[in-house]
């Protein structure tokens, strides 16, 4: 008996040792994961919200609109550092911009999203440089998550105000159309 239990008692050493050896490391690779901080803002992509024969005629430099957008993911990124909020939510940060270097910012997101969060959030986007836009405004939007927020099931962003213009026009409207009708600039 004395033999066997030897035995069992050098197995079970052996187990616990091997046991050891792999559930640490994965014990602390799981520390690990879980201690990293959550990122403020993921982009799932870019919606371009015109046929790409409207936006070759209005986009003189692809370039510049890239540089744009990537201003804009920074400034996204400032303005949801800065909220005291961690809402985590996903949905569209929606931009235009028209010639003249001007530029409107409207959100839509899958839930209502803090107003101090949405200002800062339009404030932020709305100050950075566009690019130059011709013959027309282009219209696009950042498909986002903020605070680890799923990516929307929806395909293109429609704001609140986009709706309301739609539905008073009774109709569906096209792009240009429609922001000339929720963009509030007396020049617009």
């Amino acid at each position: 008996m004395q033999g066997a239990a030897a035995c069992r008692h050098i197995v079970c050493t052996m187990t616990r040792h091997r046991i050891h050896r792999f559930v640490l490391p994965l014990f602390w690779w799981a520390v690990s994961l879980c201690a990293q901080a959550a990122e403020p803002i993921t982009k799932f992509g870019v919606v371009l919200l015109q046929p790409s024969t409207v936006l070759e005629e209005r986009v003189p430099s692809v370039d510049a609109m890239a540089d744009y957008i990537k201003a804009i993911e920074v400034a996204s990124r400032q303005a949801v550092l800065a909220s005291p909020l961690r809402q985590s939510t996903g949905g569209f940060i929606v931009i235009a911009v028209r010639p003249g270097q001007k530029s409107k910012v409207w959100l839509d997101f899958d839930t209502l999203l803090d107003s101090e969060m949405g200002k800062q959030l339009v404030t932020q986007v709305a100050a950075v440089q566009p690019f130059e836009a011709r013959q027309g405004p282009v219209v696009f939007a950042l498909k986002v998550g903020l605070w680890e927020g799923r990516e929307s099931r929806r395909v293109a962003p429609s704001p609140l105000e986009w709706k309301a213009a739609t539905k008073q026009a009774g109709r569906p409207l096209d792009v240009d159309t429609l922001i000339r009708r929720v963009w509030r600039d007396p020049d617009a």
